[in-house]
């Protein structure tokens, strides 16, 4: 394993916190910690071995599971148990090509699923010889299976966060605001019977997800942002084309010529006539708040925007939240999306944002989003620092998840202060 001081990010809040004392006693012992709230799969003994109930420590949470045909007790308040079976030769395929599509079996509850595998990340990308994230196509080699209604899982290894809560946190705020945004829940993930560590079961955006957020205004185009992909002159052909009719794209570049024909008094009015203006407020203000240095308002990176032809509007949709609660500053001291940047640049629309983010710290106080947050940490606390494969270890976890509780607690008087 890579030693812990090799991931130290200083300029990191929790990052910090994890590498500050990697080899102090923890505070609380593991066995008389919190508790999580799973239920009896795993206990605090064994090894994880081929399968079995031990995992070392953490709760497989499996045995208590009640599904439902929707899915929605994959987002709940349980931590599932998922198993993947590799073949030898599906082993060696996604060694030499991981991000090819391999046979596999799912496996949950006694309950088997075959279904396609493949490898995902970019810079948290991992092998299998160490927290691989997964993505499972469910109905690759039969078009009507579905996994309690779902084609697709996305399993993130969260390498990158140490307190394995980011993304869980982040995607709960957005759901308060209610605008369109992935659910969440947490599995132990179990690979030819050995544990891998605890994963994010996070909702793919694809065809699916439209379903549900726009059911009268499906047959739009998806895209996804990102890696220089943005609503921006020359940026259009990086996106890329997730969902829908190629020979319907031509609305994103319409999209950017309105925008860059814009000025700052006029920018305000081309966002309401494209967008839902509160809603995609309301995802910047989210991204802000929760100090996600890796998000669509802080560095162009992480989004989808899908187009609903009937309403002729364009919706913007947040992704890969790991890196939010990572800073202790009010708000970033630049911006990197391109609309993010001219809604700084006029004040009408400056203005409003600032709105949409005491609105959130009013959400956030009234909904008791610390005291959820905490009980959601204490939930996964044993799994977090007892994961086999994590680059953070025990003392990492343990010491990042309180720096985030606190950092929780103080955000609302801190952005406040702005």
């Amino acid at each position: 394993m890579t030693p812990l001081r090799s991931f130290c990010a200083p300029a990191l809040l929790v990052a910090l916190a994890a590498c500050g004392t990697p080899l102090d006693p923890p505070g609380t012992p593991l066995d008389t910690a919190v508790d999580t709230g799973g239920a009896d799969g795993g206990g605090s003994g064994g090894s994880g071995g081929d399968g079995g109930s031990g995992s070392g420590g953490g709760d497989d949470g499996d045995d208590t599971v009640v599904p439902d045909e929707d899915g929605d007790f994959l987002f709940g308040d349980q931590t599932l148990r998922l198993d993947i079976t590799l073949s030898d030769a599906a082993i060696a395929a996604l060694t030499a090509a991981p991000r090819e599509e391999v046979e596999a079996t799912l496996g949950f509850q006694g309950e088997e699923w075959r279904a396609g595998v493949r490898l995902k990340g970019s810079t948290s990308f991992r092998d299998l010889t160490e927290k691989a994230s997964f993505k499972v196509d469910v109905h690759a080699f039969d078009e009507e299976q579905r996994f309690y209604g779902f084609k697709r899982l996305t399993l993130n290894n969260m390498i990158q966060d140490p307190t394995m809560s980011s993304e869980h946190l982040s995607y709960r705020l957005h759901g308060l605001l209610g605008h369109p945004a992935p659910r969440h829940g947490y599995a132990n993930v179990y690979v030819n019977g050995e544990r891998f560590g605890l994963y994010t079961l996070v909702e793919t955006v694809d065809e699916q997800f439209i379903d549900r957020h726009f059911p009268d205004d499906d047959d739009g185009v998806l895209f996804e942002g990102g890696y220089g992909g943005d609503i921006q002159a020359g940026r259009a052909h990086l996106f890329q084309l997730q969902e829908g009719d190629e020979a319907n794209v031509g609305v994103l570049q319409a999209l950017i010529d309105d925008v860059e024909a814009s000025t700052p008094d006029t920018f305000p009015a081309v966002l309401a006539a494209h967008f839902d203006f509160d809603a995609l407020l309301d995802v910047w203000a989210v991204e802000l708040v929760s100090s996600n240095n890796d998000a669509y308002t802080t560095l162009g990176n992480n989004f989808y925007v899908y187009y609903a032809p009937l309403a002729a509007r364009w919706t913007l949709i947040p992704w890969g939240t790991d890196q939010a609660f990572t800073g202790d500053e009010p708000f970033p001291t630049e911006l990197r999306g391109a609309l993010a940047e001219r809604c700084l640049a006029s004040p009408a629309c400056a203005a409003a944002l600032d709105a949409r983010i005491d609105h959130l710290l009013t959400v956030w106080e009234d909904e008791r989003f610390p005291e959820w947050a905490n009980g959601e940490m204490a939930r996964i606390e044993s799994d977090c620092r007892t994961d086999p494969r994590s680059e953070w270890g025990d003392y990492g976890c343990r010491d990042a998840l309180a720096a985030l509780r606190d950092w929780v607690a103080a955000r609302p008087a801190v952005v406040r202060s702005r």
